[in-house]
């Protein structure tokens, strides 16, 4: 995939929708900024990283802010150059490139549009190759590359940098200024060239969201054995079949949290989610977690959801997939496992079967 047109928005968000696993923002609203984007400035370049100079200055790109806020007053141009002028001037070198941080639906739409913004491509790369709530659990983390220097930039143009510091602290920085900003805002971290990116080996994001998503397109839910494009296409499996019996969620730090009780043919499955789907568990016994990718369909359209949109009484089916294998090791654990969300329980990992325990 050398672009992306406007006849590939649909698949290639509602591909990011399976790697948002239950999160990762409105789907509807990602493909509309896409698609709008598009629209004004044509089908936007893909590159890989190796297809660049290897000092190519990249620019990281995620959204921040509450879903609500970004619906009434999407990224503007000011915000998107803004944000180039302040990670040009502090490297004193351009941009050749945009570079999604992270492939949920709403930020990958919201990294193409910028690059469509900006007349830059887009990498076809990412740096989480899921979604997670933090911009410090990507994979270049996990390899010691520092987030900092941050830049946030609000809907005013207003601009807050955080050149170094704990990445956790760093984080907690940039959830402090998000009102001040008008809960919105275009954020840059990782001083982050091409050769980063080519090392880091993650090729084909966009591509692959495409892929899954046209997947997702051919999904026949009364049909039997109707989810099976989609399950081929990212090597997941459905886990259990049941109807929304209670959903109880909270916001802390802006993040949704809480825990949807499905009733099944077997008893009770609970499903605990910060943002993303994080566990699966029933009857005491865990069944798929995080770092791996939690989805829930809804059994009567095959389209997958937002679990804080999920409804009583809605039929559901839920579907677990592998993650990125470097999320599976004691570094990947540590940083984005059930335990580093508060959860005292071991990582349990996806297979291609059957979830076995995880490889320690």
């Amino acid at each position: 995939m050398d672009h992306v047109a406007e006849a590939a928005v649909d698949d290639i968000v509602r591909g990011a929708v399976h790697f948002g696993s239950g999160g990762g923002g409105d789907p509807y609203l990602g493909q509309q900024l896409l698609a709008a984007a598009v629209r004004r400035h044509g089908p936007i370049p893909l590159v890989r990283p190796g297809m660049l100079d290897p000092d190519a200055l990249v620019l990281p790109v995620v959204s921040a802010g509450t879903p609500y806020a970004l619906a009434e007053k999407a990224h503007s141009t000011l915000e998107a150059e803004t944000l180039r002028a302040a990670v040009e001037a502090r490297a004193a070198r351009a941009c050749a490139a945009v570079l999604p941080i992270q492939l949920g639906a709403i930020n990958l739409a919201v990294a193409l549009a910028v690059a469509a913004e900006l007349g830059l491509p887009c990498l076809d790369s990412d740096l989480m190759r899921r979604t997670l709530p933090s911009i410090d659990m990507t994979l270049l983390g996990l390899h010691g590359h520092p987030a900092a220097p941050i830049t946030v930039v609000g809907g005013a143009g207003v601009v807050a940098e955080f050149s170094q510091g704990d990445p956790t602290v760093l984080g907690r920085l940039v959830r402090a200024v998000m009102p001040s900003l008008g809960l919105v805002a275009l954020v840059s971290a990782y001083r982050v060239n091409a050769g980063d990116c080519a090392r880091l080996g993650v090729d084909g994001s966009v591509t692959e969201c495409a892929r899954i998503g046209a997947a997702l397109r051919a999904v026949s839910p009364a049909v039997a054995g109707g989810y099976e494009p989609y399950l081929r296409a990212c090597g997941g499996r459905l886990l259990c079949t049941g109807t929304v019996a209670e959903l109880v969620q909270h916001s802390t730090d802006g993040w949704p949290r809480g825990v949807v009780s499905l009733q099944t043919a077997d008893g009770f499955v609970r499903i605990d989610f910060q943002n993303e789907n994080l566990i699966v568990s029933g009857e005491g016994i865990v069944l798929a977690t995080v770092p791996d990718l939690i989805s829930v369909a809804d059994a009567g359209t095959g389209a997958l959801m937002q679990t804080v949109d999920l409804a009583l009484g809605q039929v559901v089916h839920v579907i677990t997939g592998p993650a990125d294998h470097r999320w599976h090791t004691p570094g990947g654990h540590a940083m984005v496992g059930p335990r580093a969300f508060g959860y005292a329980v071991d990582p349990v990992r996806f297979d291609g079967a059957r979830p076995v325990a995880a490889v320690r």
